[in-house]
């Protein structure tokens, strides 16, 4: 839980290595994802995929303020920073409450910086408490793939591949979950439709983004397929055409 998930968008192949390396160097654990150009970025997003944006203001193609309007549609909270060479869009920064503006060459200390105020937020993101090896963590609901009921036992199965286990069952927790995008469906399953790829009807599971399956009881495969195809109508709506 203490990885931090890093976006970085530039396509200026010697600016990335950069600022890839000052976030490497930085001391604060990462998993970096980098992007070349606004387009594909929302291509693959989705609400809640990473603790921080670097995002390059010009870009070729879709502009970085562009691409950053159009993520806002779908995800409110995730802090940006824009990375640049010039302040002319630092009103576009605050309209689109975008965490910090740089001006390039960008320093250690300013990314050290950002991801320190990354790491500060994502603690304030709501959460479930659990006890893992009589340790209290707060784990954001944004980072629970799904959870998984074996006997008495639940297992939290996390961005990033980590799996908390903690006693309880389903039925006792599923009420302090987001119904918006939480849908409990097998009795042993909780999943969170903002990371299902896709759906198998003859297997009745879930595809999700780390590769897994979660299974669907046969009685509400027609649910499970109506959830989460109104998941992805409203991220649909909210993001909009960006290409126009």
């Amino acid at each position: 839980m203490n990885e931090l998930r890093i976006i970085v968008c530039e396509d200026e192949p010697e600016e990335s290595r950069e600022l890839r390396k000052l976030i490497a160097d930085s001391g604060i654990n990462v998993r970096t994802e980098i992007y070349e150009s606004g387009e594909a970025l929302l291509n693959a997003y989705r609400p809640d995929i990473c603790d921080l944006i670097f995002m390059d203001i010009y870009l070729s193609g879709l502009s970085g303020v562009d691409t950053v309007r159009a993520i806002r549609e779908i995800d409110s909270r995730v802090p940006i920073v824009f990375t640049t060479t010039s302040t002319d869009h630092a009103l576009d920064g605050y309209r689109l409450d975008v965490m910090k503006y740089l001006e390039k060459p960008v320093t250690a200390d300013e990314v050290l910086d950002a991801l320190n105020l990354a790491r500060l937020r994502r603690r304030e993101l709501p959460g479930l408490l659990l006890f893992d090896n009589r340790r209290e963590l707060s784990v954001p609901f944004a980072q629970i793939l799904y959870v998984e009921q074996k006997a008495h036992d639940l297992y939290f199965h996390l961005t990033g591949g980590r799996i908390l286990k903690a006693r309880g069952r389903l039925d006792e927790i599923e009420a302090s979950f987001p119904t918006s995008s939480y849908l409990r469906c097998h009795k042993s399953y909780l999943v969170n439709l903002a990371f299902v790829t896709g759906l198998d009807k003859e297997l009745i599971v879930f595809h999700m983004q780390d590769g897994s399956n979660v299974h669907i009881r046969r009685e509400n495969l027609k649910k499970a397929k109506d959830a989460w195809e109104n998941w992805l109508f409203l991220m649909a709506r909210k993001a909009g055409n960006y290409e126009e």
